[in-house]
């Protein structure tokens, strides 16, 4: 007999099932074995799929560098508050860079006022969070409102939500550097070479290290959008090899990258990673990497200096009564971003 709350015949199987294979560790070793196994065949036509897609997904900078209000010396402030939110709420890791990756694709696209900057940071974490992680961790719109203090209500979430899927033609979903960071750390390890060995044994600490200098990349927009998401990755696992000191060529990793790029595609080399190296020393860790990896004072000295504590300035959201002129001043416009942009978010009449 089926139960009125289970939604097929097969409910309470699976879920029998599930306890099984939940109390027995053997059993969910195997199951990883095997998947890691049977995924493995199919991961470079993964990598070329999301090598495609990354390259219809990037932002341009020349684009956000004209834009009249927001200034690229405001977005690292933006994203210190926006990882803080993500750390508090417990997200998942790739929801950072895609929230990231929306943010500048947006602006890479439309006109954006100084008062709605906050407000397309906040949005964008919603959608990312709607597209990486479970349902029970999605803010709803009242957690947003209480983020922000009340500068924005509710109906200016959705509408900026609804402005920011149609800016972006429904296209979403991006290759994120922690996604790279994880297949090309598997692919090195299926070599099988002296390198492997080395990386198998200390995977998980290349890996984190990878991750946090990912994260880090992020918050610097000379870094940033100099190097795609894929390139980000292999420069940080590159980085994280040579701090920890391990006994890797960093030259074959270098070439192994460059021998999986498509013909046509800029190849990285070692004077990037150079560059990329020397620069890690000198960037400052920005407040809310600090909280989430948990840095010590008295135990950093190998990590970036401490930057002041700076708050995300609260900019006032207008009323719902506020009705706010769709015209466009020419004469705050450049003339080439009339051109190379698509019409602004004021001339399609929204309310945002």
């Amino acid at each position: 007999m089926i139960s009125s709350s289970s939604p097929d015949a097969y409910h309470q199987t699976r879920v029998v099932q599930s306890q099984i294979k939940s109390s027995n560790s053997n059993l969910q070793q195997m199951e990883r074995k095997s998947h890691t196994s049977t995924v493995s065949e199919y991961e470079l036509d993964m990598l070329e799929h999301l090598l495609s897609v990354e390259s219809h997904t990037l932002p341009n900078v020349s684009l956000i560098e004209q834009q009249p209000e927001i200034k690229l010396s405001m977005r690292p402030l933006l994203l210190d508050f926006l990882m803080e939110v993500i750390t508090i709420l417990n997200l998942s890791r790739s929801t950072f860079p895609l929230t990231v990756n929306l943010i500048d694709r947006y602006c890479s696209t439309r006109i954006v006022k100084k008062q709605h900057y906050q407000l397309l940071g906040l949005t964008s974490l919603w959608i990312s969070c709607k597209n990486l992680d479970p349902k029970f961790k999605i803010p709803t719109l009242n957690d947003l409102r209480k983020i922000c203090v009340d500068s924005y209500n509710k109906e200016l979430f959705i509408e900026m939500e609804k402005h920011i899927l149609k800016s972006l033609e429904w296209v979403i979903n991006s290759p994120t550097f922690d996604a790279f960071v994880d297949m090309f750390l598997n692919m090195l390890v299926s070599v099988n070479d002296a390198n492997s060995s080395v990386i198998k044994k200390y995977y998980n600490k290349i890996k984190l290290s990878s991750y946090y200098l990912g994260e880090l990349f992020q918050f610097y927009p000379n870094m940033y959008f100099e190097y795609s998401s894929s390139q980000i990755a292999i420069l940080a696992i590159m980085s994280s090899i040579s701090t920890l000191k391990l006994p890797i060529n960093i030259m074959t990793v270098l070439n192994f990258y460059n021998t999986l790029l498509e013909n046509g595609t800029v190849q990285l080399t070692i004077e990037n990673f150079q560059n990329v190296f020397k620069a890690i020393r000198v960037l400052a860790l920005p407040n809310s990497l600090q909280q989430k990896y948990c840095v010590n004072q008295n135990n950093s000295q190998s990590l970036p200096p401490k930057t002041p504590k700076v708050s995300m300035p609260l900019t006032p959201g207008p009323s719902p009564e506020e009705k706010i002129s769709r015209k466009r001043h020419n004469s705050q416009m450049d003339s080439s971003m009339v051109h190379e942009r698509k019409r602004s978010c004021i001339d399609l009449g929204v309310r945002i």
